[in-house]
């Protein structure tokens, strides 16, 4: 009987002890639906937070730089570039907690190189305003479009100029072979000021492939802007560490960056 007694009581402290477990919360967090511990990604590039937890209450999400939240599914992008630390703490009803993380490697997209595949214009089409001669000095020039800067020969003058390269010297219309003109600065990319929207381009980066005539007038050859047919993100990956956005119309170009 005194055994019977002693094993029915190991049996209820076995029973008691896993009820326990099973309530004892355990944190777990998938990023796009995977189950990597380290992501690395872009400034201003979106990704997807899951909640896995098991045995959960509530939960609370700490992003790494001062943002929070107590959703379950998240859409998280940063702004900036740096490393950052995913944090989701879950609490049971009975106020334990359980923590797990992951790494989150932020990087800029920062420009390298402006490559010009043709250059090409009509000479006889004056309502484009491009040169009139047969060979011009040609440079690229980065602008911040505002709306209030169009006029009616498509330079832009009220746009703040943030880089302005070298000049190629004496290239001739209808030149098909490649032009690649070298940043000589450090330019950072950011992805939501690159668009294309003709006459509506706010908050947004001008990309243009200047000329100069012989007389020393200033022409502008293509841009995002006005002849930004197809602009935009092309080739973009960060295990082959390169980012490329191209556009144009009669004179082609393609920006060439990577990530740092």
């Amino acid at each position: 009987m005194k055994n019977k007694l002693i094993l029915m009581a190991i049996t209820s402290l076995i029973f008691v002890s896993c009820e326990k477990d099973l309530l004892i919360p355990v944190s777990s967090f998938r990023i796009n639906s995977d189950t990597l511990s380290v992501l690395k990604i872009a400034t201003s590039d979106e990704f997807d937070l899951t909640n896995k937890s098991i045995n959960s209450d509530s939960l609370f999400w700490d992003f790494g730089d001062g943002r929070t939240s107590n959703d379950s599914t998240v859409r998280l992008s940063y702004p900036k570039s740096g490393t950052y630390i995913l944090k989701l703490t879950v609490k049971s009803k009975d106020g334990e907690t359980s923590v797990s993380s992951k790494k989150v490697i932020v990087l800029d997209r920062v420009l390298r190189s402006v490559e010009i595949d043709n250059v090409d214009w009509d000479p006889k089409n004056l309502s484009e305003a491009w040169p009139g001669s047969d060979k011009a000095d040609i440079f690229f020039q980065m602008q911040m479009f505002t709306n209030d800067s169009l006029d009616s020969k498509y330079l832009y003058p009220k746009c703040p100029v943030l880089y302005t390269s070298y000049v190629v010297k004496n290239v001739p219309n209808h030149y098909y072979q490649k032009t690649v003109i070298t940043i000589t600065t450090k330019i950072i990319i950011e992805k939501n000021f690159v668009k294309f929207a003709p006459g509506n381009l706010n908050n947004a980066y001008l990309f243009s492939i200047m000329a100069i005539d012989s007389n020393g007038k200033i022409y502008r050859l293509a841009n995002n802007a006005s002849y930004g047919f197809g602009f935009g993100f092309r080739e973009v990956d960060l295990s082959k560490n390169i980012c490329t956005i191209s556009g144009g119309y009669l004179t082609n170009f393609k920006l060439i960056c990577d990530f740092e």
